[in-house]
């Protein structure tokens, strides 16, 4: 494909011609195809990621497509398309995995009494539950929350990153704790009077 021939694409695509939408498809088709070979992709996946990427192409008014600069091939570029929406799609799933694994440890870890950490538990009931919660924090806590429950860091390695001295780690642990512990039983009270 020449630079001509690559405009004469690009222009047919933001005018909306079928034919150079199906010949796009299959060149994102292909790039998936190949990068399938790196990380594993399952055919039935490879369709629904075509079509991610087609209507990446087409949101904003074709405003991807109108960025293209000409300074490299449009097969090349919709590679690029390609592997950056493979990557997106990964750290995504990765964050949101993480937040998950993190909710869990949360709930199993963040009290210490063990005579109430199961009333307590079951109050813990939904992430957007603990994302109100952590807000309550100070900005220092809620990291310090975040390091030990989303990060599996201990006040140690804490520390080390922060610059602190592990002691007052271990303290803001304490705090954070126990503002954590009231929130939902503050919770616990208001809902027994709404009912």
């Amino acid at each position: 494909m020449s630079i001509e021939l690559d405009r004469k694409i690009i222009s047919a695509l933001i005018h909306g011609n079928n034919k150079a939408w199906i010949e796009i498809g299959i060149c994102i088709e292909r790039w998936l195809i190949h990068a399938s070979a790196r990380h594993f992709i399952p055919d039935a996946d490879i369709q629904d990621l075509r079509q991610e990427i087609l209507e990446k192409l087409l949101e904003n008014n074709y405003s991807k497509l109108q960025q293209f600069s000409f300074r490299c091939r449009l097969s090349t570029w919709v590679g690029s398309v390609v592997n950056n929406h493979l990557y997106d799609n990964y750290t995504s799933s990765i964050r949101r995995e993480r937040r998950e694994m993190g909710f869990e440890s949360f709930k199993q870890n963040v009290f210490i009494d063990e005579n109430e950490s199961e009333y307590l538990i079951d109050k813990i009931d939904t992430q957007e539950r603990v994302e109100k919660a952590l807000e309550t924090l100070t900005p220092s806590e809620h990291r310090t929350i975040r390091m030990i429950y989303w990060d599996s860091l201990n006040p140690v390695d804490i520390a080390r990153v922060s610059g602190e001295n592990s002691t007052t780690i271990t303290s803001r642990i304490t705090r954070a704790r126990k503002k954590l512990r009231e929130f939902f039983l503050e919770g616990e009270v208001e809902e027994e009077k709404a009912i």
